[in-house]
């Protein structure tokens, strides 16, 4: 009885036509604000700069940022991704707070 009961409410609520969005979703396109929006405002050779010492402090090795570029870490989140000159490759994300979370691998 139930179950027959639980059936109507949600054929009941799909027939309403709202449709359900998702928070990330309806998030991705938001602009980035605070220390996310101060980094994407760096010239490339700072910016590299700033994610080699994020990446050493996480304990991964990276002698020196090669290259970086925006990247999608997930779905609504925005990131970097930053490539060391020996090879590896790091996902950033600016936290709110400033601090980044850095998301390493190897070749």
């Amino acid at each position: 009885m139930r179950s027959l009961m639980m059936m109507g409410l949600l054929c009941g609520l799909a027939a309403c036509g709202e449709s359900v969005e998702q928070p990330a979703a309806r998030d991705a396109d938001a602009p980035e604000s605070g220390a996310a929006a101060q980094v994407a405002t760096l010239d490339e050779a700072t910016r590299n700069s700033v994610f080699e010492k994020a990446i050493r402090a996480s304990g991964a090795a990276c002698p020196s940022v090669s290259g970086s570029g925006r990247v999608a870490i997930a779905t609504g989140v925005k990131g970097w991704k930053a490539q060391c000159d020996n090879g590896s490759a790091h996902l950033i994300q600016i936290l709110p707070d400033g601090t980044a979370k850095v998301t390493s691998r190897t070749y």
